[in-house]
């Protein structure tokens, strides 16, 4: 009776289980990596949008100094930065006078774009987070309308470029450009 109870027993033999094993594994490795690309990409989508916050934020505040400013002037390594000046080839700086009668000016320095007032110390607009390679300036009708000798109201174009996220890691990098086009808004008559 013992050997009749032994032999009708049901059960997995080993080359069963180790089928199954060697299948789950192999469905859990290739669910590891999809997981794994869904974080990386989480984690450059908030790269992205910290980046997009900070800039938008850099650029309104710009926009904004420009727009209600006067006696453009592109390239601050040129000439007097009080008196207007224009470069359709574009600069890498940029100097305004505020409305308050400041004079700001806006360059590069490194990676990061930094505004200086009346030629004082740099301040820094975007954060460490943000490595901007590229930033022009494009003026054009600076001068003032001299009787008919200036049409054009004044107006700047800045291009911004660069990336965000770790530069040790490229896969959770997000790249941009911006472009905005600012005009005086007070008008050039003087």
């Amino acid at each position: 009776m013992l050997l009749k109870n032994l032999k009708t027993k049901k059960g997995f033999t080993l080359v069963e289980l180790m089928v199954s094993i060697s299948l789950f594994t192999i469905v859990m490795t290739i669910s590891m990596g999809s997981i794994f690309s869904v974080f990386n990409t989480n984690k450059k989508s908030e790269s992205l949008r910290a980046v997009m916050d900070n800039l938008n934020f850099t650029l309104e505040a710009m926009t904004r100094t420009v727009r209600f400013g006067t006696n453009y002037h592109c390239d601050v390594t040129v000439g007097v930065i009080s008196v207007p000046r224009d470069c359709a080839s574009g600069a890498d700086s940029f100097s305004v006078l505020d409305s308050n009668g400041q004079q700001v000016s806006y360059k590069l320095s490194g990676t990061r774009i930094a505004r200086s007032i009346n030629g004082g110390a740099d301040y820094f607009l975007t954060s460490s987070d943000v490595t901007i390679q590229k930033l022009k300036f494009f003026v054009f009708g600076s001068t003032l309308y001299s009787n008919g000798g200036d049409l054009f109201q004044p107006q700047v174009i800045m291009v911004i470029g660069g990336y965000a996220g770790s530069s040790n890691k490229p896969s959770t990098q997000s790249t941009f450009t911006l472009q905005t086009t600012v005009s005086q808004r007070m008008f050039d008559s003087q």
